[in-house]
């Protein structure tokens, strides 16, 4: 049995090795050449369409895409291939290494390494973190560093505001994003941020946040992240560790996850009713127990400083299931996490560590129809909020011919606990994103908010905006 099983991962180790190893000499003749935006017609897309034909490879490729009405950006045909090694070597450890034509993966080759900067982060990170709009085109400035990034602005106005007079904010931000690629299995990021602008928030008194592009902090240039990733047993094990965000990893939502190019809200972000810090000293791992499950635990500073991480710090923990039905993919997400920050005597009241727990879903209905929602409780006379909620639809292509716009709509509430709220605070957004360009977007944005800072006597607030994004 012992041998059996060394001669199968043998298997798997040479296939997974002829991608990765493969020699530059495996150049695309010029007309392969791959575009930043390719259909199904192109000459790398057919090869890969005929090997994933041959070998029964399902999943690989939308119905859409095969037919040519949709096209894929370099980051996501990155994807298609390391699916279809990954399908190769499963075929290569049950069947033999001669169930595989050394010619098809001399030919996938060929194509990974025209995309060897999108392979870089579709190995290394295999999308655990959410993407925050920092752009999927990585230009590369040497073999193995390549740069991305992203500016985006957003101006609101108030209407019916008698907390001060109606009047207009404007914010922006700016990201740089270097990818290094130190080994195979290992990559360095660092992530330059300029922002500026305090928003529309410091105009209306409020719990969760109406604009999570927001400064509080006015203008500022710093190290956003900076952090070194590895990957182990092809990316079943994934740890990073340096200065992150917690939320790249935990409570992610598909539908509801991105200031620059989803919803503007905070509560739409994030859960309101657990206390994730701001961006600091810490690290995650995450496991894949199955095809479906993953598991990941993380442990930040409550600071940026990183001061006291030990007995200041916020740790997480979270189970994450993939459930598809046909061709319709499901998220479903719980967590509990324990809050170590001292109290600021505004949002956290007691000096104690407290726990907090919530869950996060999305789920197509229809190849274009997403609904999700969010839950959170944290515990009570601990902090000023307690509990929120949150839910909402996304549908793409609503306007025929316009297949890459979105629309979408979300609704929630954050509850206090104790004496501390009169109210709930009550949160419409809707939004509508047009898609200009492949890297531009422009998204006019309404949100509506009731009972702001759970004040029962607070007159509600209507706030216009629109957002405009360039990724590169």
């Amino acid at each position: 049995m012992k041998s059996v099983m060394c001669r199968m991962l043998f298997l798997h180790v040479c296939v997974l090795l002829i991608f990765v190893l493969a020699p530059s000499a495996f150049a695309l003749h010029p007309a392969a050449k791959i575009p930043d935006k390719v259909y199904s017609s192109h000459q790398s897309c057919r090869v890969m369409l005929d090997i994933a034909k041959k070998y029964k490879l399902e999943g690989v490729f939308s119905k859409e895409f095969e037919e040519g009405k949709l096209c894929l950006v370099r980051m996501d045909l990155a994807a298609s291939l390391h699916l279809m090694e990954e399908k190769l070597a499963e075929k290569v450890v049950k069947e033999g290494a001669e169930s595989v034509s050394r010619d098809d993966l001399s030919s996938l080759a060929e194509i990974e390494d025209e995309l060897r900067t999108e392979m870089l982060m579709v190995r290394t990170r295999t999308f655990q973190a959410r993407n925050e709009g920092l752009g999927t085109a990585l230009y590369p400035l040497t073999k193995n560093i390549s740069i991305s990034g992203s500016m985006v602005g957003a101006f609101q106005n108030t209407i019916g505001n008698r907390q001060q007079k109606d009047g207009g904010d404007a914010v922006g931000r700016g990201d740089l994003v270097f990818n290094f690629r130190i080994t195979d299995s290992t990559i360095a990021v660092i992530n330059i941020r300029a922002e500026g602008g305090k928003g529309i928030d410091s105009r209306i008194a409020n719990l969760g946040g109406l604009n999570g592009i927001a400064t509080a902090d006015g203008d500022n240039v710093r190290f956003y992240k900076a952090f070194v990733e590895q990957s182990l047993f092809d990316d079943r094990l994934i740890a990073t560790i340096g200065k992150i965000s917690i939320t790249d990893y935990f409570d992610n939502n598909t539908a509801a996850n991105d200031e620059t190019s989803q919803f503007l809200a905070t509560p739409f972000i994030n859960a309101p009713a657990v206390s994730f810090p701001y961006n600091g000293p810490g690290a995650r791992i995450h496991a894949k127990l199955g095809d479906t499950l993953t598991f990941g635990i993380g442990y930040t500073s409550s600071s940026a400083t990183g001061d006291n991480i030990t007995s200041n710090g916020f740790g997480i923990a979270e189970l994450d299931a993939k459930i598809k039905v046909g061709e319709l993919q499901g998220n479903y997400r719980v967590y509990g996490a324990v809050d170590g920050a001292k109290p600021d005597n505004t949002l956290k009241l007691q000096n104690r560590n407290a726990y907090n727990a919530g869950i996060s879903i999305d789920q197509q209905l229809t190849e274009k129809l997403i609904v999700f929602g969010r839950f959170a409780q944290r515990e009570k006379n601990v902090y000023t909020a307690s509990r929120s909620w949150s839910a909402g639809v996304q549908y793409a292509g609503p306007i025929p011919g316009r297949s890459d716009d979105i629309f979408a709509v979300a609704y929630g509430q954050i509850a206090g606990s104790g004496g501390f709220l009169s109210a709930q605070e009550k949160l419409v957004e809707t939004y509508y994103s047009i898609k200009l360009h492949e890297k531009i977007n422009m998204v006019p944005i309404f949100q509506y908010i009731m009972q702001p800072a759970g004040s029962r006597g607070a007159d509600n607030v209507a706030v216009l905006g629109i957002r405009s994004q360039v990724t590169f």
